[in-house]
């Protein structure tokens, strides 16, 4: 059997409605309901000039109705009341007699307000019989709300001369204890009979089916046992207390309140006839203590239908969860069968992505070797002493260096490719061939050369719609003279002595392709080679190399390596470089991607 669920927070009491039919037909209702509940008590009062009566029902309808059903009901209350004070006042002799009226109208009115509205911010817009501390606020609300209200109320009625000052104490008593205890035993059973307790309701309704003989043996024990206690006034009264425990754990809430409404009934009217145990001298005393056992037997009660409230959604939580699991697991399942096929199905992607990037590499590879300058060709070279050399072994950048003599001119080329696979061998060559053209023209100066290789790039890398980016410097020597130009790491101008000068080559320009025109970002420097000066030109692999302790391979010690084999041909410091730089990193590491071009001015 499944249960209805029910929200956890019911809707808040303070809410208003828009006028309609069913708002006129729930003012007119609880008005009426009150009415009712009013004449029923007005019939016990101990003092009928102040409207003072032991038992007040109307007050647990009137707040009742506003924590089941909204605090806009106070409307329906208030008229209600207007026409219960009018009428027990007299409104229509004197004019004193109509402010009165309107004055405990007024203020009885606020009292019940107050007590919903308190009770709802109290248990935090649940239901005040949700849970144990709940039903102890909501009394603590019933009680304490009302205190001011009886002590306006008497004064009021003392002072418009309905009573004597004398009697003061009593009627604030009474009128404080007796809207308390109606609160306490009437609003718990529209609270249990209301929409927002639809999981009890629909256990009591199933309970009645099923047990219907319990609940009429039941109804008959209450009836018997009050006739015993409250009419033979035998002091049976404990008797009571296991029947409606019974109807608690049998009939849940909604069966305890009916019980306990109709054990109040039977008990006012047979204790105002001076019958039962509870029977004084005075019948406002009789009532008041009659009323103050029934609430402690009704607070009892509430906080066990509370705690089997709560039992009741434990168990409907367990049973939803357990009715799920297996769907959740059917889930689960098909969930982690797709993902392990999204994973099948990724590896198979990378495995044919990396078979494609290791041609494309391959590919790359052999571009380079077939473009980059011949050993035959850089010993060629009269005036300068050339030695390079590059390894490609990473994918995500591909390193780039040329040489070209052309009358005399000699143009170095040095740069570096950023992005992946084929498209970065295919600038490669782009870079190469428009270099070669651009040195057959036999322009000496390195900024126009850029500026021109610059807009040919430009259009290629737009057409192809690539993402790559170069950085490449331009060197042209003749006659000593050195000019400068682009963006690289920075150049090591060695002197004949081995003695180390830097250039920067970092802000001579922004790396080629990105604008269309670089005339404003492009600059020059110039550098003079006496016989046996030269440079060395690098990538910034070699210097950031890292050895097993992760300690870079760092620029001080390349000058220094330079420095002391400067003597030697560019080849032998080409070697101890690479050398030094091998047992740096050691025999595991694997340098990647290293170009290093050594230059010398011959003697």
């Amino acid at each position: 059997m499944t249960l209805p669920v029910r929200s956890v927070i019911s809707p808040r009491p303070l809410r208003f409605a828009q006028p309609g039919l069913a708002y006129v037909w729930k003012q007119g209702a609880v008005a009426v309901a009150y009415y009712a509940a009013a004449q029923f008590s007005i019939a016990y009062a101990t003092l009928p000039d102040a409207a003072s009566t032991p038992v007040w029902f109307a007050g647990g309808i009137a707040v009742g109705a506003m924590l089941a059903y909204g605090v806009e009901l106070w409307l329906g209350i208030f008229a209600s009341i207007l026409v219960l004070e009018f009428i027990f006042f007299k409104g229509w002799e004197s004019t004193n007699s109509l402010m009165l009226a309107i004055a405990v109208t007024f203020i009885a009115t606020l009292g019940k307000v107050i007590a919903a509205v308190w009770s709802d911010r109290l248990t935090q817009s649940r239901s005040p019989l949700d849970s144990p501390a709940d039903v102890v606020r909501f009394i603590l609300a019933a009680f304490l709300s009302h205190l001011p209200i009886g002590m306006l109320c008497a004064a009021l009625v003392c002072n418009f001369g309905k009573a004597p000052w004398a009697a003061y104490r009593q009627i604030f008593i009474t009128w404080w204890l007796s809207d308390a205890f109606g609160i306490v035993l009437v609003a718990p059973l529209l609270l249990a009979w209301s929409s927002t307790r639809s999981l009890d309701l629909f256990q009591f309704r199933n309970a009645i089916r099923q047990h219907w003989l319990e609940a009429a043996v039941m109804v008959v024990l209450v009836i018997g046992i009050s006739e015993v206690a409250l009419v033979d006034k035998y002091p049976v009264e404990y008797l009571l207390i296991p029947v409606i425990v019974w109807a608690a754990f049998r009939f849940r809430s909604p069966g305890a309140t009916l019980v306990m409404v109709l054990l109040s009934l039977l008990a006012v009217i047979s204790t105002a006839k001076g019958l039962g145990s509870f029977a004084r001298s005075s019948m406002n005393e009789s009532l008041l203590v009659l009323q103050s056992c029934i609430a402690a037997i009704a607070l009892t009660t509430l906080l066990l239908c509370a705690v089997l409230y709560q039992n009741d959604q434990s168990k409907q939580a367990l049973r939803d969860a357990n009715h799920s699991l297996e769907d959740r697991v059917q889930q689960r399942t098909a969930e982690l069968a797709q993902a392990n096929a999204a994973i099948v199905d990724l590896n198979e992607r990378l495995k044919q992505e990396n078979l494609r990037m290791a041609a494309e590499l391959d590919v790359v590879r052999q571009i380079q070797g077939l473009i980059l300058p011949t050993p035959e060709e850089l010993s060629a070279i009269q005036t300068l002493d050339v030695s390079a050399l590059t390894d490609l072994t990473d994918e995500d950048s591909t390193d780039y260096f040329d040489v070209v003599e052309t009358d005399g001119i000699v143009t170095l080329s040095v740069g570096i490719v950023g992005g992946r696979g084929l498209e970065s061998g295919v600038l490669m060559l782009m870079v190469q061939t428009a270099v070669r053209t651009l040195a057959e023209l036999r322009d000496r100066s390195s900024v126009r050369f850029l500026q021109t290789l610059n807009r040919t790039l430009y259009k290629n890398i737009e057409r192809l719609s690539a993402q790559q980016q170069l950085t490449l410097a331009v060197l042209n020597y003749l006659n000593g003279s050195l000019s400068v130009s682009g963006q690289h790491e920075d150049l090591v101008v060695v002197r004949a002595s081995g003695r180390v000068e830097r250039v920067s080559m970092t802000e001579l320009i922004l790396p080629l392709g990105l604008e269309f025109d670089i005339t404003a970002f492009t600059k020059r420097a110039s550098v003079e080679l006496q016989p046996g000066d030269g440079i060395v030109l690098y990538t910034s692999s070699l210097p950031s190399a890292l050895d097993e302790n992760g300690v870079m391979y760092s620029l001080d010690r390349l000058y220094r390596v330079v420095g002391q084999h400067w003597a030697q041909p560019a080849s032998a410091v080409h070697r101890a470089v690479i050398q030094d730089v091998r047992q740096h990193m050691g025999q595991e590491n694997v340098l990647d991607n290293l170009s290093l071009l050594v230059l010398k001015r011959r003697l």
